[in-house]
């Protein structure tokens, strides 16, 4: 690809940065961005452990820690121990933080309803699908999975 053609794509990843971190910051239904991306990453799985949270989200473990602490404290989010090995703390979504992840799923649903609904019917599917396509090759040169699990070399 010509560098002019890189260029103008780093314009607009710029241009979309800062539009989306906008959008991000004013979803989040009373909790920080942070915590926001934590409850839907928590959403989309029943429990995750610290450590897969770490790993999904590109975070540190302390890092993580403190935001869950807050969570917990807010009772969006409960630790539980498991079962058969005492020593893993599963994460999971409260009653509450099942609510407010349903207020952010709204607001965003209509925001994003309103945004494709600029984009001509006929090309809203090729969107989505290139959108895709862009973030596994972003996740592929860092040497990540989707689902953020660092591969092996």
């Amino acid at each position: 690809m010509r560098i002019k053609r890189i260029r103008d794509f780093r314009r607009s990843l710029r241009r979309f940065e800062r539009v989306t971190n906008t959008q991000l910051r004013n979803c989040c239904a009373h909790v920080t961005l942070p915590q926001c991306l934590i409850l839907l990453e928590l959403d989309e799985e029943r429990r995750l452990t610290v450590g897969q949270l770490a790993a999904r989200l590109r975070l540190d473990n302390s890092t993580l820690s403190r935001t869950i602490d807050g969570l917990v404290r807010k009772r969006l989010l409960g630790r539980v121990r498991d079962e058969q090995d005492r020593r893993v703390v599963w994460i999971r979504l409260t009653a509450e933080g099942s609510a407010v992840c349903a207020s952010i799923h709204r607001q965003n649903d209509a925001t994003y309803r309103g945004i494709f609904s600029r984009i001509p019917a006929s090309r809203r599917e090729s969107v989505v699908r290139n959108f895709e396509i862009l973030v596994r090759a972003f996740l592929d040169h860092e040497g990540e999975s989707v689902d953020g699990n660092k591969e092996e070399s």
